[in-house]
């Protein structure tokens, strides 16, 4: 789930700098195979910046670091897990721990 936020953020974080409408990006993602739940009820958010807390980002980080050691104790790289994990401490490390997880967007939009 966190991996798959964060790629989430990152597109809607092009869009952006790309000049592009994010909401008019959420409603063809919405019309696709990669159509979901979490998109629909995040991507609105997201796009408003508001991130009332529905899974408090901390918490997000922490089930990434959880997995993270879990991969590396059998023996199982888990590289986009791994990447997300940086993004999502960033974030942290911003003061959105306790914001909602889809807050990560504002550490991936910083940069």
């Amino acid at each position: 789930m966190g991996s798959m936020m964060g790629a989430f953020t990152e597109g809607l974080a092009l869009a952006g700098k790309a000049g592009l409408d994010q909401t008019q990006l959420l409603e063809i993602l919405s019309l696709g195979a990669i159509a979901n739940p979490m998109f629909a009820l995040k991507g609105p958010a997201i796009v408003a910046q508001t991130y009332a807390p529905a899974f408090p980002l901390k918490h997000q980080q922490k089930d990434m670091r959880l997995a993270l050691a879990l991969g590396a104790d059998l023996g199982q790289a888990l590289p986009v897990a791994a990447a997300a994990n940086e993004i999502y401490k960033e974030a942290v490390a911003m003061g959105h721990g306790d914001d909602d997880f889809s807050a990560v967007f504002e550490a991936t939009v910083k940069h």
